[in-house]
């Protein structure tokens, strides 16, 4: 399917949810970038060594006593969740993960709450947001 197709339904279904137009929208550019990002953290040794100081709050780095460097790209990852995740409403939930192949972002509205009842979290069912193509050629 293409991105032009999935966006509208994407947009369609969380409208039927009852989510805003610009909050979807926020949500389409954070799945693109967390795409991105991904894409970049498993095919790139640049994105590991690129090194900032963690941020202390929240710890992003394998604390052990002293604060190490982390990858910027794991950074970068991290404030973009947190943006989709402060974009929702509260009752809404954000699931994101690291791996390009599949859905990078997905959100829960609370609609679902009965049929995820005692799954797990990689069991859920929840909503796709499609990400554009990155265009990154390797």
């Amino acid at each position: 399917m293409i991105y032009q197709q999935e966006r509208d339904e994407c947009i369609d279904r969380l409208a039927r949810e009852g989510l805003r137009l610009d909050v979807t929208q926020t949500l389409l550019r954070c799945a693109t970038t967390l795409q991105r990002l991904a894409e970049l953290a498993c095919s790139s040794e640049a994105a590991d060594r690129d090194r900032v100081p963690c941020p202390e709050v929240p710890c992003l780095c394998d604390f052990d006593g002293a604060h190490q460097d982390i990858p910027r790209i794991r950074l970068q990852d991290w404030r973009c969740e947190r943006r989709a995740t402060y974009a929702v409403p509260a009752d809404w939930t954000v699931l994101t993960q690291g791996d390009p192949r599949g859905a990078v972002l997905r959100v829960i509205p609370p609609s679902y709450a009965e049929r995820n009842a005692g799954k797990d979290r990689f069991n859920v069912e929840g909503i796709y947001i499609p990400a554009r193509p990155s265009r990154l050629r390797f």
